[in-house]
C-alpha cells in the first residue's frame, strides 16, 4: 500500500474515532455505533522528545489520542497503521497561553470623552460588580464553541492547545484550556478554569471610571482587597454589614481561589509589566504569567527580579520610516534602537535565566509567527530554549506539564511534522491533535528535482526541476533557448505544469504536462493547443544539489543600551563621590546666608564640612570652585513631570484612592531636562479635575533608576484637592452637568460629607480594634476602603494636603471646614488670590506655593497680582514658587527671581523659595533644601549668579552623585546624533527586509500634562477614544 493511500486512508479512520469518542460519553449515538480503533505508528522520524532530547529513526505509537510509546528499535505491534516519517521531525504541539478562541469578542466601548455625556453607573444584574470594566465572575469555558476556521489558523502555526478568554475588562474573567482538535467542546477542554485574565485597559466598558491608569490600578487594588473581605464574611453565618445581610457578589466571588488558579496578566511595556507585579504582589498573588512587549531587555535585572515568568508576543517591529530627508529628521532614537534591539529580546531574558513562553498574540498575521519564531533564533536565542517556550514552559505554567509539552508516553498525542528544521528553513507539513491528522502539505511527497529529457513533437527537451513541493521551479531548455516552466504543481507522486513554446521555438502555444513519478522514472503525457495528448517518458538524470545556505548572522549591535534606553540615558547609574568643593559662592538657604569664597566637603552622599580653606582629605576630588555658584537642587512644590497614562482620574468627585506613585514614569525625558535646570526633587501632583484628587508622589530625579528608585525615600505621604472652576466642571462642556457638586457651596458641602464619611469609617475600625481576639473570630471587619482611609491619614495628621486653589473666598472656605473637621490644609498651590488672605492662612497654619507672575488667563484668576509672593511673605507665610510645568521646572530659577524684580524681595530670600522653602512644604526640610552640615548632599553648580536668566547649570549632583553635567551633555549630543545616523543607515541598508514587521510595537511617550488635561487615557492608550482637555488648549495653555 502506497504512503498516499495510507495516508488517505487515516484520516478516514481518525474521522471515524473523532465521532465515536464524542459518543462515548454523554452525547446520544444517533445510527450504527463506531468502534473503530485508532492504533497510529509514526516510524522513522526525528523526534524531539522534550527540549534538548532528540531521538532519530523513532517510532511513536499512539493509542486512543495518547502517546503509547516512543523508542528507537523499530517495532511496531500488529494492528496499528504505519506512516513512514523519514526526513521528517516531530515536535510536541505548541501552546498558546493567550487567545480568544472559541469565545464571542466584545465591542468596542466608546470611553469617557469631551462630547460624550458621561456614564457613572452600569446596569446592576445577576449578581456583577458596580464597574463594567469587571468581569471576574465570568468564566469562560460555559461560552466555549471551537471555531474551525480560526483553529486552522493557529494548527497551521504549530499551536494544538491555547488558553483562551474574552480579552476585555480589567478583570476579565477565568479563562479555559481547549485542543484545538474537531470535536465537540465537551471533549476539548483540558482545563475548565485556568488563569484569570487581567488588564489595566477597561476595555468596552462605557463607564467614566476609571479614565487613568492609576484609575485602573486603584480599582484593581480595591477590587482584589474586597474580594479577601468578601471571603471572609461570606464563610460566617449570619454576617451583617451596616445593619444588612451581606450582599450577593459574583464578581467578588469569581476572585475567591485567584491565588491558587493564577493570573495572566497583560501589560503594554516594561513599566506596564513592573507596575502589575507590584499590584499582585501586594495581595500576594505570585502564581502569575506577565504578558510582555519586547521592551524587557531595557529593564533586565528589574523584570528578572519579578520572579515571574513572562508572556513574551514575537511582533518584532518593522523599521521606522526614513525613506525621506523629512522623516529622517523626525525619527527618534529610543525607535530606531528599539528596532534594532527588539528581536534579540527572548536571548536576552534566556540568557538572564528568566523563564518564558512565547505567544502569536499581538501579531498582525498569524503566519508572521514562525519567520520571527526563526528571527529570534537568528539574534542568538537556541532552538532548544525556543521549543521550551512553545512547548514545556507553557504546559508547566497551565498546570497540565504532565499531559503537554512532550512526546513522552502518557501525553496527548500533540504533535508537528516538520519537513526539515523547524528552526531553519523547515516547514510545517501537519499536525496531529489527540491521533487525529491535519494536513496541510503532502506528507511524503515525491522529490521530483532532477533533468528529464521530455519529446516535444520531434525535438527532445530538457526539464531541470529544482526544489521541494510546493515550492518547485521549473525551466525547459532547447539548445541556446530557455523557457520557465508556469503553474507547477505537485501532488504526493503526480506532477503537472505548463511549458510555453514562445521562447523555445516561436510557436504561440502552450503545451500542458501530466505525469506520474515512479521510482526514477516520470511517465505522462502532453495535451497539445487542440487538445491532443502525446505519452512521454523520462529517466531522471540528477543534478549537483545547491548548498543550502546558513541563516544569516546578524550584524553586530550598533545600538547602545542605556537606563533609560533613549536619548540622553546612562550606561549605568552614577555613584557617590567623594568631593572637596573650593571657593565657591554658597546660597546657603540656611540664616548663614550667602557664603563667599567658601569649601564644602562632601561624602556617603551628604555635606560633611562647610568653610574657609579647608585640607582636601584623601582620596577626595577636588572640582575648583572659583567664579561658580553652588546653591541647593532646586525643589518644585508642584509638577505633572514623569507621569503615565494621565494626571487626572477626573470622573468621580473623590478620587483619594488613586496614586501618582502608582504611575511614575522614569523614562520621561523632562526629568532629564529639569535636571539641566538644576532641579533635584518634585512633587508629582493629580491634576484639578476633582474637590479631592489624587495621592501625589515625591521623587527624586535620579535620572536612570526605575519608577521605585525615583521615589523620593521616607517622603511623609501627600494628598492634592482642588477648588474653583475645575472642580465644578464648569468649562468640561455641557455634557457635564450631572456629577455632583455643580457649584461652589457644593464643594464645600461634599468635602465636609467626605470626612464625615471619614470619620464614621475610623470609628468603626477603631471599635473593631478594640475586640478580644476571641470577639474578632466571630466578627467581619470593617471593609478596607482605599479612598476613606487615605481622608483617615488627613485627620490623623499623617498625609498633607495640597490644594489648587485661586479665589480667597474660596481658600477661606477650606479652612473653616479643615478647622471644622478637625484637619490642617497644608499647602495652597498657585493660590493667586493668597495675598488677600495671607494673614488668616498664617493663624491657620497653611504655607502656600504660588506662579511668579501668572494673571488673566481664566475669569477665576482676574484679581492676580505679580507682587503676590512679596505681600504673603511679609504677612509671615511660607512661600515657594512652582511651575506647573515642564519648560517653566526648567527655570524655577528664573521664577525666584521675578520677586526681585517686582517687589525688590531679597535675593537670597527669593533663592529659598525654590529650595529650603518647598522642602518644608513637603516635610523633607530635614534631609534637602540646604547646604548644611550632615544633609542631603543635593545641589547646584552654576557658571554665574544664579539669579540671573544668563546663568546655566554646569553641574546637578543629588545624594553626592552627578546627575547632570554640562560638558558631558554637549559631548554625548554628537554621541547620539553620530548613532542615530548610523542606525538610519542600517535601516536603509536592510532595505525591504527593514520593513517587515510590527508598525505598532513602538512605545508612545505621553503628552506633556497639566492640571486641567483630562480625558479617557486608557481609552487613548489602547486604541479608543480621542485625547482633549477639558479646556481645549494646546499643551502650554492654561492652568
Amino acid at each position: 500500500m502506497t504512503s498516499a493511500r495510507l495516508s488517505l486512508l487515516s484520516l478516514a479512520l481518525f474521522g471515524c474515532y473523532s465521532a465515536a469518542g464524542s459518543a462515548a460519553q454523554t452525547t446520544p449515538q444517533l445510527g450504527i455505533r463506531d468502534k473503530t480503533p485508532n492504533l497510529v505508528a509514526l516510524t522513522n522520524a526525528t523526534v524531539q522528545t522534550e527540549p534538548g532530547k532528540t531521538l532519530t529513526g523513532a517510532t511513536i505509537l499512539i493509542r486512543d489520542g495518547k502517546i503509547e510509546a516512543v523508542n528507537s528499535n523499530g517495532r511496531v505491534p500488529a494492528g496499528y497503521q504505519q506512516r513512514d516519517l523519514s526526513g521528517y521531525t516531530v515536535y510536541a504541539g505548541f501552546i498558546d497561553p493567550y487567545t480568544q478562541y472559541g469565545v464571542p469578542k466584545a465591542g468596542e466601548g466608546e470611553g469617557f470623552s469631551f462630547g460624550r455625556r458621561p456614564v457613572y453607573e452600569n446596569e446592576r444584574r445577576g449578581g456583577n460588580a458596580a464597574n463594567d470594566a469587571i468581569h471576574a465572575e465570568q468564566r469562560w469555558v460555559s461560552e466555549f464553541k471551537p471555531d474551525s476556521k480560526a483553529a486552522e489558523e493557529f494548527l497551521k502555526q504549530g499551536f494544538t492547545v491555547v488558553q483562551s478568554a474574552r480579552q476585555d475588562g480589567i478583570f476579565r474573567g477565568t479563562a479555559f484550556v481547549a485542543s484545538l482538535a474537531d470535536d465537540l467542546p465537551n471533549n476539548l477542554v483540558l482545563k475548565a478554569d485556568s488563569q484569570h485574565f487581567m488588564a489595566f485597559s477597561k476595555g468596552s466598558s462605557k463607564q467614566t471610571y476609571p479614565s487613568s491608569l492609576m484609575g485602573s490600578i486603584a480599582l484593581i487594588r480595591q477590587t482584589l482587597s474586597d474580594a479577601n473581605w468578601y471571603q471572609a464574611a461570606s464563610s460566617r453565618e449570619n454576617v451583617t454589614v451596616n445593619g444588612q445581610p451581606l450582599e450577593f457578589n459574583a464578581a467578588l466571588a469569581g476572585l475567591a481561589n485567584v491565588k491558587q488558579q493564577g493570573v495572566l496578566f497583560d501589560t503594554s511595556d516594561e513599566r506596564s509589566l513592573l507596575r502589575a507585579n507590584k499590584v499582585l504582589s501586594e495581595f500576594e498573588i505570585t502564581n502569575a504569567l506577565l504578558l510582555g512587549s519586547g521592551y524587557e531587555y531595557s529593564r533586565l535585572e528589574q523584570i528578572k527580579a519579578t520572579g515571574k515568568p513572562i508572556l513574551l508576543p514575537l511582533n518584532f517591529p518593522a523599521a521606522p520610516d526614513v525613506t525621506t530627508a523629512e522623516q529622517r529628521l523626525d525619527v527618534n532614537l529610543a525607535d530606531l534602537r528599539h528596532w534594532e534591539r527588539a528581536p534579540a529580546n527572548p536571548a536576552v531574558l534566556a540568557q538572564a535565566g528568566i523563564p518564558f513562553a512565547f505567544t502569536s498574540h499581538g501579531l498582525n498575521k498569524k503566519t508572521d509567527f514562525i519567520p520571527n519564531l526563526r528571527k529570534a533564533v537568528q539574534y542568538g536565542l537556541s532552538q532548544q530554549q525556543a521549543l521550551a517556550a512553545l512547548t514545556t514552559v507553557p504546559a508547566n505554567i497551565l498546570g497540565l506539564g504532565q499531559q503537554l509539552g512532550k512526546v513522552a508516553p502518557g501525553y496527548q498525542a500533540d504533535l508537528v511534522i516538520s519537513r526539515g528544521d523547524l528552526f531553519a528553513e523547515g516547514e510545517i507539513v501537519a499536525t496531529w491533535l489527540r491521533g487525529q491528522e491535519k494536513r496541510f502539505a503532502p506528507v511524503q511527497p515525491a522529490a521530483f528535482a532532477g533533468q528529464y529529457q521530455l519529446s516535444v513533437g520531434e525535438q527532445s527537451v530538457q526539464i531541470t526541476l529544482t526544489g521541494n513541493a510546493p515550492k518547485l521551479a521549473g525551466e525547459a531548455v532547447l539548445g541556446e533557448k530557455k523557457a520557465k516552466l508556469a503553474n507547477i504543481k505537485a501532488q504526493d507522486q503526480r506532477l503537472q505544469f505548463s511549458l510555453p513554446l514562445k521562447d523555445l521555438t516561436e510557436q504561440a502555444v502552450v503545451l500542458q504536462f501530466n505525469g506520474v513519478l515512479s521510482g526514477e522514472q516520470l511517465a505522462g503525457y502532453w495535451l497539445d493547443a487542440a487538445g491532443k495528448q502525446q505519452s512521454v517518458t523520462a529517466q531522471r538524470s540528477s543534478i549537483e544539489p545547491k548548498a543550502a545556505k546558513p541563516a544569516p548572522a546578524p550584524a553586530a549591535m550598533l545600538s547602545k543600551l542605556t537606563y533609560p534606553n533613549r536619548a540622553f540615558g546612562v550606561e549605568a547609574l552614577p555613584q557617590a563621590e567623594k568631593l572637596h568643593i573650593k571657593n565657591a559662592t554658597v546660597w546657603s538657604a540656611t540664616e548663614a546666608g550667602v557664603l563667599e569664597n567658601t569649601d564644602v566637603l562632601v561624602s556617603n552622599g551628604k555635606f560633611e564640612k562647610i568653610g574657609k580653606n579647608l585640607a582636601t582629605p584623601r582620596g577626595y576630588r577636588v572640582i575648583d570652585a572659583t567664579g561658580l555658584h553652588l546653591t541647593p537642587g532646586i525643589i518644585d512644590e508642584h509638577s505633572h513631570i514623569a507621569t503615565e497614562q494621565g494626571v487626572n482620574e477626573g470622573s468621580h468627585a473623590n478620587t483619594a484612592e488613586v496614586h501618582l506613585g502608582d504611575v511614575i514614569n522614569p523614562d520621561d525625558i523632562n526629568i532629564y531636562r529639569a535636571l539641566a535646570g538644576g532641579v533635584t526633587a518634585v512633587q508629582v501632583l493629580h491634576g484639578s479635575a476633582n474637590p479631592i484628587g489624587g495621592r501625589a508622589q515625591i521623587i527624586s530625579l535620579r535620572w536612570g533608576a526605575d519608577a521605585e528608585g525615583m521615589k523620593f525615600r521616607n517622603a511623609p505621604p501627600s494628598i492634592k484637592f482642588a477648588l474653583g472652576e475645575n472642580v465644578k466642571q464648569s468649562n468640561w462642556g455641557t455634557e457635564f452637568n450631572t456629577r455632583y457638586p455643580q457649584s461652589r457651596i457644593g464643594v464645600e458641602t461634599f468635602i465636609r460629607d467626605q470626612f464625615q464619611a471619614a470619620k464614621e469609617y475610623q470609628a468603626a475600625w477603631q471599635a473593631y480594634n478594640t475586640l478580644s481576639r476571641r470577639e474578632q473570630s466571630r466578627t467581619v471587619p470593617p471593609r478596607r476602603d482605599y479612598q476613606l482611609e487615605t481622608l483617615v491619614e488627613i485627620l490623623e495628621g499623617k498625609r498633607h494636603i495640597h490644594t489648587h486653589s485661586y479665589v480667597a473666598s474660596e481658600i477661606l472656605m477650606l479652612m473653616q471646614v479643615a478647622d471644622e473637621m478637625g484637619f490642617k490644609v497644608n499647602t495652597y498651590t498657585h493660590i493667586l488670590e493668597g495675598y488677600k488672605v495671607a494673614s488668616e492662612m498664617q493663624a491657620h497654619g497653611a504655607s502656600v506655593s504660588t506662579f511668579a507672575d501668572w494673571w488673566g488667563f481664566k475669569m477665576e484668576v482676574t484679581d492676580a497680582i505679580p507682587t503676590n509672593t512679596c505681600l504673603m511673605h511679609e504677612q509671615g507665610l511660607l512661600v515657594s514658587v512652582n511651575s506647573d510645568d515642564p519648560g517653566l521646572l526648567r527655570r524655577l530659577n528664573q521664577e525666584a527671581a521675578k520677586s526681585t524684580m517686582y517687589c525688590n524681595m531679597d535675593e537670597h530670600e527669593a533663592m529659598k523659595m525654590v529650595t529650603i522653602n518647598p522642602a518644608k512644604q513637603l516635610k523633607i526640610d530635614d534631609k534637602v533644601g540646604s547646604i548644611a552640615e550632615g544633609k542631603q548632599a543635593d545641589f547646584v553648580l552654576w557658571d554665574q549668579h544664579p539669579l540671573s536668566v544668563y546663568s546655566v547649570v554646569q553641574q546637578t549632583w543629588i545624594e553626592g552623585a552627578r546627575y547632570f553635567d554640562r560638558s558631558s551633555d554637549l559631548a554625548k549630543r554628537e554621541q547620539l546624533e553620530s548613532e542615530r545616523q548610523q542606525l538610519i543607515q542600517k535601516v536603509l541598508t536592510a532595505g525591504e527586509s527593514a520593513r517587515q514587521g510590527s508598525t505598532n510595537s513602538y512605545k508612545q511617550d505621553d503628552p506633556i500634562w497639566h492640571c486641567e488635561d483630562n480625558d479617557d487615557w486608557l481609552k487613548l492608550r489602547f486604541g479608543f477614544g480621542d485625547h482633549l482637555h477639558s479646556h481645549g488648549h494646546a499643551h502650554g495653555g492654561q492652568h
